[in-house]
């Protein structure tokens, strides 16, 4: 069958492919798939492919009996042209050749590796060999440090049993410190109670003797306020008593003989406030000299005072200057 033929719309045919094949191997190249497909122009490889396997299996019979007609899937007969014939004897001695040659390299291969895996086969005994060895020198080594060991465990034993022992006496006398540490916290504490109490007891007298320092500052406060107010008042009685001086001079007399008898007292006083002042803190310095500072401002106000009555009034000789009372008191 020539290599051009009449294709139709129905499928690919067993024996277009057959064909197809004879065309391609006339050309002195080997049948393949694609080979067989380019020259049909269509088919798919799962098509192809089990058509053009039933090409090769009928080209040995169509080899030795080159006069007979070959079968094909739809039972037509068709010739085997002579130049095809050649050429499939010389492509099927090739491939006798390619697979003499393949068997011949697979052989040798083969060989290689079975050469290669005894050699490494040899080489594993020996490695074998001396692992066993070692192995075996391994073990008498662990028999003479398992050795050394069990008199190590017996000694570990012997010191277990010393720190035992220890430490039960240190138990013992740690129990002891303990007692002793709870006898010192008990007096501790009894201690800090009673530094407590005492703390409390002196800030209660502190605070005593400071509310006293405060009545006294008070009270000296208040007397010393009245002679002031006793003052201005004295004072404004001999400026609206300067016009009948002739008559109330000699009341004017008494009025400073007790003042000064007042002004005395109140020294009196202030000398046994600071007693009792210095006695509670050092603060009553201050009280005690704004007193005198007061004293003096009352005392000046009487010398005032005196200065103002006329020089030739009668009883000026039994009149005490500023200087003798300040001296007598």
């Amino acid at each position: 069958m020539q290599p051009g033929i009449v294709r139709g719309p129905r499928g690919v045919q067993m024996d277009e492919v057959w064909a197809a094949a004879d065309a391609v191997l006339a050309l002195g190249e080997r049948p393949t798939i694609e080979r067989v497909r380019q020259q049909l122009g269509r088919g798919s490889p799962n098509t192809v492919g089990p058509m053009l396997d039933g090409w090769y299996g009928a080209l040995a019979k169509r080899l030795q009996a080159p006069g007979d007609a070959a079968e094909h899937g739809a039972g037509a007969e068709a010739p085997l042209p002579a130049p095809v014939i050649r050429a499939a004897k010389a492509l099927w001695g090739r491939a006798l050749q390619h697979a003499d040659e393949r068997a011949a390299a697979q052989f040798t291969r083969a060989r290689e590796e079975l050469s290669a895996q005894a050699e490494a086969l040899r080489r594993g005994q020996e490695s074998l060999a001396q692992e066993t060895q070692r192995l075996a020198d391994r073990s008498e080594a662990y028999g003479v440090a398992m050795q050394a060991k069990d008199a190590q465990i017996a000694e570990l034993g012997r010191l277990v049993r010393d720190l035992q022992q220890q430490l039960a006496s240190n138990q013992e006398l740690l129990a002891a410190a303990r007692s002793d540490s709870v006898q010192l916290r008990l007096a501790a504490e009894a201690d800090r109670r009673r530094q407590e109490a005492k703390e409390v007891e002196h800030q209660a007298e502190r605070t005593r003797q400071e509310e006293r320092a405060q009545a006294q500052e008070r009270r000296l406060n208040a007397e010393v306020d009245r002679s002031r107010q006793e003052s201005k008042r004295l004072s404004l009685q001999l400026d609206g008593d300067n016009r009948k001086y002739a008559t109330s001079l000699s009341d004017s007399q008494d009025r400073a003989r007790e003042l000064e008898a007042h002004v005395g007292a109140l020294q009196a006083d202030k000398a046994g406030l600071v007693k009792d002042l210095q006695a509670a803190r050092d603060e009553t310095k201050a009280l005690q000299a704004k007193f005198d500072e007061r004293s003096n401002e009352m005392f000046a106000v009487l010398n005032e005072l005196r200065d103002r009555l006329p020089p030739n009034s009668p009883g000026d000789a039994k009149q005490p200057t500023a200087k003798t009372r300040k001296t007598r008191s």
